[in-house]
């Protein structure tokens, strides 16, 4: 029987179309299999392959006796894999809870989390959920407890500071970011973070790892130790001082350095107000204004302690000896043929050698000789002197945050004004910083040291040092011999008749200079507002020690003269490192 036309057309073109299915399918197939294969094999690999970072240890910061003032703690992050969740596991959550110390509705709610979208915007299954942050190890050993395989803790690291508010200034910190916010923590970053480890291997279907094919492990590298210069008994003892200081004359703020003058090397670096390294988020608890290094953020007009730059160079140029004689009673005298109005003394000296002037401070006295010198060797080659001695640069101190200081250049209509106040240390700013290391030149032999915190970087796990910082001069100030004489005249600062005998140490022989400075408030120098400085070193015949006290507006009865609050300040710090460096006395002479 033959079928209609009509039929086999049907037939036929029945035929075709599943012929042309087949055919498609066929092409489809040889494309995947040799055009598409070799991008959709890298996919694959690419959807089985794990690349699982390795946390490593950020190195610790010890002090110069090995005591510990920065570490990492191990804590972990426990979370939940809501897709290897076991059912029988999932009503559990409010055990879960309990061992963790979170609510329970948090642990529902990571039981099961809505899909999120990616970046193509299709749904994907959320894989972790974190429950608990930065928890210890008996959080940890609570949840291995439970005995749920999709509770999982992954290890982190966090900053610990175990001295609280220790050279909180000179450390810095860690933020919750995990990034050095400041101090030693972000200037010696690089050697501090390590190098993170990592794992290459494939995973099933159920994403979990085939350790048996595993590509690649690259183990993670602890970070470097720093060992700083700060000696920790030293370093309590500043800020200790300060901390009465601050109790008995609530001033706005105070520095205490301490160093040896002839390595550069700070055994003690403190600033008032402070805050505790472990509360550095807390706003209460640590105000910026607290986080503030003073010691090298903050500029000052110095002063009397100012004093040294001029006498030691005119020393250094032999324009003067300690016999030479001024009229420190003279309101006026002549420089480069015009008449220039010296400054006022807090008390009448009249004519004085060198010793008295310095002995008792003089302004007039001090201001002539900075004068002389300005006007014998030029006013350039003063300036220059000014420079040498550390001022109008930054020191160079590893903590950063640093200011250079103001410096009126003789090119500036202001110098020829300043000429009779620059010499007696006012018209310029000064860091705390800059001023301790210009009297520790002259505890130096003239050298102006380079500041030093770090000691040395070593191995975390073999304590080879990798790294030393070994003493750096900046350059002279001024020679050995100017250097001798103007600490002799210092000595007598802190002898009868000076302005600082209650900064003496009996048998030990101490060297300084007071500063009583007016701050200048709404364009005026103030009658109310003062900062007392007194900077100083000893023995004198041969420094051990360098130290620097300045407080910020002190109150009370009286002007707060460096002599009266900053001296005694002084002479409690050194006689507590005396006693802790085991310093012995002055040999006699």
């Amino acid at each position: 029987m033959t079928l209609p036309h009509a039929s086999r057309m049907r037939y036929r073109s029945l035929a075709w179309v599943v012929s042309a299915c087949f055919l498609a399918v066929f092409l489809r197939l040889v494309w995947l299999h040799w055009v598409d294969a070799p991008e959709l094999r890298a996919e694959a690999m690419q959807a089985r392959r794990v690349r699982q970072e390795l946390p490593c240890r950020r190195g610790e910061i010890r002090d110069a006796q090995d005591n510990l003032l920065a570490v990492s703690e191990d804590v972990w992050d426990i979370g939940v894999d809501p897709v290897a969740l076991d059912k029988k596991d999932a009503p559990r959550a409010g055990e879960v809870a309990l061992a963790l110390g979170v609510p329970a509705l948090k642990v529902l709610e990571a039981f099961n989390p809505p899909p999120r979208l990616d970046d193509e915007g299709v749904e994907r299954k959320v894989r972790w959920v974190v429950l608990a942050r930065e928890c210890g190890e008996e959080t940890v050993k609570r949840m291995k407890a439970l005995n749920i395989k999709a509770l999982r803790a992954e290890l982190k690291y966090r900053r610990a500071y175990p001295k609280g508010a220790l050279a909180a200034h000179v450390l810095g910190f860690v933020n919750k970011a995990g990034e050095p916010a400041a101090g030693i923590e972000r200037v010696m970053h690089p050697l501090l973070a390590g190098q993170k480890g990592w794992i290459e291997s494939e995973r099933d279907g159920k994403r979990r790892e085939i350790a048996s094919i595993r590509i690649r492990e690259v183990a993670p590298v602890d970070g470097s130790t720093v060992v700083l210069t700060i000696n920790s008994l030293v370093q309590k003892a500043c800020e200790d001082a300060l901390a009465a200081a601050a109790a008995r004359y609530n001033p706005k703020g105070g520095v205490i350095i301490v160093s040896e003058p002839r390595t550069g090397r700070i055994l003690g670096l403190a600033n008032w107000p402070t805050f505790d390294l472990n509360l550095f988020w807390d706003a209460k608890a640590a105000p910026m204004d607290s986080q503030r290094n003073r010691s090298v953020s903050d500029v000052y007009e110095p002063g009397s302690v100012f004093k040294i730059v001029s006498i030691a160079g005119a020393l250094e140029e032999r324009l003067i000896t300690p016999n030479s004689v001024y009229d420190c009673g003279a309101t006026q005298v002549p420089f480069k043929g015009r008449l220039v109005s010296l400054p006022a003394d807090s008390h009448a000296l009249g004519v004085a050698d060198i010793r008295t002037i310095v002995r008792e401070s003089s302004n007039r006295g001090t201001v002539q000789v900075g004068m002389l010198y300005a006007e014998r060797q030029g006013e350039d080659r003063f300036f220059a002197l000014i420079k040498a001695f550390g001022f109008g640069a930054p020191s160079g101190l590893l903590t950063g945050a640093e200011v250079p200081g103001l410096l009126i250049p003789p090119t500036s209509p202001q110098w020829a004004a300043g000429i009779s106040r620059i010499p007696m240390g006012h018209s310029v700013s000064v860091t705390a910083m800059q001023m301790h290391f210009a009297m520790s030149a002259i505890a130096a032999d003239g050298l102006l040291m380079q500041p030093q915190l770090v000691l040395r970087v070593e191995d975390p796990k073999t304590k080879q040092v990798v790294l030393a910082y070994p003493p750096r001069s900046r350059g002279r100030a001024v020679s050995a011999r100017a250097a001798a004489e103007t600490a002799a005249l210092l000595r007598a600062v802190c002898g009868k008749g000076g302005t600082a005998p209650i900064a003496d140490i009996p048998g030990y022989e101490v060297a300084g200079k007071t500063g009583t400075t007016q701050k200048i408030i709404n364009g005026k120098y103030s009658t109310a507002h003062h900062v007392a400085s007194f900077a100083g070193f000893f023995p004198v015949g041969d420094p051990r020690l360098a130290i620097t006290v300045i407080i910020d507006e002190p109150q009370g009865e009286g002007v707060g003269y460096g002599g009266k609050v900053s001296a005694p300040i002084f002479r409690e710090v050194a006689e507590k490192c005396i006693r802790w460096l085991d310093l012995p006395p002055a040999s006699p002479r």
